[in-house]
């Protein structure tokens, strides 16, 4: 939360020695609060249009990455790390929100995040919750209707920004967000969680991470070093893609399909700030 503070007047002191109407320790705590005020500021983040997109994009992952800590400490699996990382998230979640709601530069977008603010207050109770199973469908559901609200968001933003750049940074972001939303899907699966629709989402969210990474590789506005990071993320993801389809057999492999996706959301993340930094 960003502190100010007025300024100190000299209305009817003036022409007085300071000494003679503010005692020293009162001196001194004036002093440490107007520090405190240039240092606060000075770190205050200040959006471009580039980060707000890169940052409005997180948000959707964020979203998934709650659910799927959810039901892997539901699940016991790697329980204490999970904790760790929905602890982080929705701290992060209300951190970048915050930033976003200053930055707004139009009414939709404002708007937009109205909607973001109810949701989130709704799914947050849910996803702070102790997790139990016959919550697991509620909680990824109040995690999807939160991810669309996300995704309009950042639609606004990138049409706010305009140009490829903003179309990238969008489209590389949504990289992070799929691979959170195909671990959580998978982790839902193996947890036995019943939804009609969870075994088609899974197989679209598939579908959609292989068409955007082919999009990315593609873009003539890629540099060397994001050619090079997009080529480490299409190895490891065919190398996972069969790790995914053992769900066909019944097979699951919880802890193996978290280290995974935990990687390729890194990858992600660094693609999508290099795109940021083009110039």
């Amino acid at each position: 939360m960003r502190l100010s503070y007025r300024m100190l007047r000299r209305s009817q002191f003036a022409g007085r020695p300071v000494q003679a109407v503010i005692p020293p320790l009162v001196m001194i705590a004036t002093l440490i609060i107007m520090l405190a005020s240039v240092s606060t500021n000075a770190g205050a983040e200040v959006l471009a249009p580039a980060s707000a997109i890169n940052k409005a994009g997180m948000q959707r992952m964020l979203t998934q990455r709650i659910v799927k800590s959810y039901l892997l400490i539901g699940q016991d699996v790697a329980a204490s790390k999970a904790q760790g990382q929905l602890d982080e998230s929705v701290a992060l979640f209300e951190e970048n929100l915050g930033a976003l709601e200053d930055f707004s530069p139009t009414p939709e977008i404002t708007a937009s995040l109205q909607d973001i603010r109810r949701e989130w207050n709704r799914f947050r109770q849910l996803a702070i919750a102790i997790p139990e199973h016959r919550e697991a469908l509620n909680v990824i559901e109040g995690g999807s209707r939160l991810l669309g609200l996300c995704e309009e968001n950042v639609e606004l933003f990138e049409t706010y920004s305009g140009g490829k750049k903003g179309e990238l940074i969008n489209l590389s972001g949504r990289q992070r967000m799929l691979s959170q939303r195909i671990g959580m899907l998978y982790v839902a699966k193996s947890w036995r969680v019943a939804g009609e629709m969870l075994d088609k989402e899974f197989e679209q969210a598939l579908g959609d991470f292989d068409r955007a990474l082919m999009v990315l590789t593609q873009s003539s506005l890629n540099t060397g070093e994001i050619n090079q990071a997009l080529s480490e993320v299409v190895a490891q993801w065919k190398f996972s893609r069969s790790g995914f389809e053992m769900v066909e057999s019944g097979r699951y492999v919880p802890f193996v399909i978290q280290v995974t996706t935990e990687s390729m959301l890194k990858k992600m993340d660094k693609i999508a700030g290099l795109y940021v930094s083009i110039e």
